[in-house]
């Protein structure tokens, strides 16, 4: 709703500022005196039509706009083309029109446009780089190095086009000159790295009917890029080309092994698994397309990741069955906040992938985001059950089922995950420390305490668990000593986290140590100043060391802040009353009478 309030109301400025003329026509307008200017009873005013045109060009024109900063490109494109069938000529509206079917994924629409735009201005990158692309899909190489040799070789997109070359030659058959080019990038440094540059190799080799060469290369490259999934695919594909089945899955089973977190090569290792596809120019290309836009989203000096959407966008317009594009697409759609456009490139991804499986759980995920949180839920357990060796999906499942403070529901499925666990492996302190959290809400510290110790001994120095233990020790005033020494280590592990600095301040509260407390507490808040627990503590501070004006004015601002809905009752009877023995008690616990809580 947000957004559609923002667009009528720039839509109904864009009215404002051009009708008064239009106005006045219509309607007989006023004479200076302010009396109705009586309209010619013989010849009424016929209307201005063509003036009224201008209209909707500028409403559809800053629609656009409005659409693009929501990140909204498909709605920008369509309202971006309405505009220019307004006035088709303008040079302006033609490249806005271009650019933004390039960020919608209307690549071959965006190719339409390219020549319009490269009358003005020729050497345009991307304008030749999309026409490019299209030629390489139509398989015809010559042209598409003839619309790269467009784009001058100080412009960004010159390394790019260097590379593409190497393809290109490839295509063209002219192996020698391909493996010149790729052996010159590789002097010049431009190369990609070694484990990758290797597989070019390989694969220009297959192209060329070099098996004997293909291979020793696959093989070479296998011991250089053993923590790369993908170089680890491409390579069992080629091996799988080449006739070495049997060792290319058991290239696959140990990648699945290592990378069990994110993969399942059932598809790829069963009886029924598809023949690779052979390397094409197209699919050369398409993997560098990929790889800039992977760059550019990785680049923390890079402020535009809607860039990388557009190179993501070209390299599936080469090859739609890029998996890996896909999985990236619809993370930037996820970044953007378009739900239903990162769920639908998941979709894209084949059942026979390896990123099969994490597809379906990042679907489950967005899912419970779009308030499906039921259809999840479901998609989640039947996961659970289809592969019970597995942890991912439990652990999903748990996570989400926290999120939404299902917590009985969400212990049963940590339960599950712990149970498949093999091993003490440091990765898994994040599943006792889930469940540990899930155990405290639900009351049951000492099962809590024992699963925030083992999260501990898996990673000692994990300041989320340190803070969470610590901050839990100090609430319920036991080990007081080992809470606060846990309460330093984390924050200096973490020195700008507020809330980790709220544990500090609160820590000292409940020590009866008020004026520090209210230091750490006013450092907290500048970190953190939206978080209603924290302002809430601050407020409680004020009050015991006599800043009682201040107390109540932090405890109005926590009303303001969401609390917990437990809270809200305390906070207005702390407004209504000041601080005294009935609601001055720690936001956790309150300690057990018996005294023994904890270990």
């Amino acid at each position: 709703m947000g957004m559609k309030r923002t667009l009528f109301a720039l839509l109904s400025a864009a009215a404002l500022l051009s009708l008064p003329t239009l106005g006045v026509a219509q309607q007989g307008g006023q004479a200076q005196g302010g009396q109705p200017k009586p309209a010619p009873a013989a010849k009424p005013a016929p209307p201005r039509v063509p003036q009224f045109a201008l209209v909707p060009l500028s409403g559809r024109y800053l629609a656009a706009r409005v659409a693009e900063q929501d990140h909204d490109y498909e709605g920008g494109a369509d309202e971006i083309d309405r505009a220019l069938a307004l006035s088709p000529d303008d040079p302006d509206l033609v490249y806005s029109a271009f650019r933004m079917r390039l960020y919608a994924g209307r690549i071959d629409q965006a190719a339409e446009l390219a020549p319009q735009v490269l009358a003005r201005k020729p050497g345009d990158a991307m304008a030749n780089l999309v026409l490019a692309v299209q030629s390489i899909k139509k398989g015809d190489y010559r042209t598409a190095e003839f619309q790269l040799g467009k784009i001058g070789a100080d412009n960004s997109l010159g390394p790019l086009r260097e590379s593409m070359l190497v393809w290109l030659k490839a295509g063209e058959k002219d192996y020698a000159a391909a493996r010149a080019l790729l052996a010159k990038l590789k002097t010049a440094g431009v190369q990609r790295g070694e484990g990758v540059g290797l597989i070019d190799e390989a694969q220009l080799d297959e192209m060329a009917g070099d098996k004997a060469g293909a291979e020793a290369k696959y093989r070479r490259a296998m011991g250089l890029d053993k923590n790369n999934l993908r170089s680890m695919i491409l390579i069992a594909e080629g091996l799988r080309r080449l006739g070495k089945t049997d060792e290319a899955n058991e290239l696959l089973k140990s990648v699945g092994e290592k990378f069990t977190d994110t993969v399942v090569m059932d598809g790829m290792l069963g009886p029924n698994a598809p023949t690779p596809k052979p390397p094409t120019a197209a699919s050369g290309i398409s993997d560098l397309l990929y790889e800039i836009g992977s760059s550019l989203v990785a680049d923390p000096r890079n402020q535009r990741a809607d860039l990388a959407l557009i190179f993501y966008e070209l390299s599936l317009n080469l090859r739609p069955d890029n998996d890996f594009a896909w999985l990236l697409l619809s993370s930037l759609y996820e970044q953007f906040d378009m739900t239903g456009k990162a769920i639908a490139a998941l979709g894209k991804i084949a059942p026979s992938s390896p990123l099969h499986w994490q597809a379906r759980l990042r679907i489950a995920a967005l899912d419970a985001k779009e308030d499906h949180f039921d259809q999840a839920v479901s998609r989640l357990q039947a996961m659970v059950a289809e592969k019970p060796e597995r942890t991912d999906a439990a652990l999903t499942l748990a996570e989400l089922l926290r999120t939404k403070e299902r917590y009985a529901e969400a212990a049963q499925a940590y339960d599950t995950t712990i149970q498949r666990i093999k091993g003490s492996d440091e990765r898994y302190w994040p599943v006792y420390f889930g469940r540990g959290i899930v155990l405290e809400r639900l009351k049951q510290w000492p099962k809590a305490e024992q699963d925030m110790k083992k999260a501990l001994e898996l990673s000692p120095d994990q300041p989320h668990v340190l803070n969470y233990l610590g901050y839990s020790w100090i609430d319920q005033g036991l080990h007081l000593n080992d809470g606060m020494k846990m309460l330093e280590r984390a924050t200096e592990l973490r020195p700008d986290d507020g809330a980790i600095t709220d544990s500090v301040g609160w820590a000292f509260y409940r020590l009866g140590q008020y004026d520090k407390a209210v230091e750490w507490l006013e450092k907290a808040i500048e970190q953190k100043s939206d978080d209603a627990t924290i302002t809430e503590h601050l407020g409680d501070a004020y009050w015991h060391v006599g800043r009682f004006r201040e107390a109540r004015f932090q405890w109005e601002r926590a009303l303001n802040q969401k609390p917990d809905k437990d809270r809200l009752p305390v906070i207005k009877d702390k407004l209504a009353n000041g601080l005294s023995a009935a609601n001055d008690k720690p936001t956790v616990y309150e300690r057990a009478a018996d005294g023994k809580q904890g270990g």
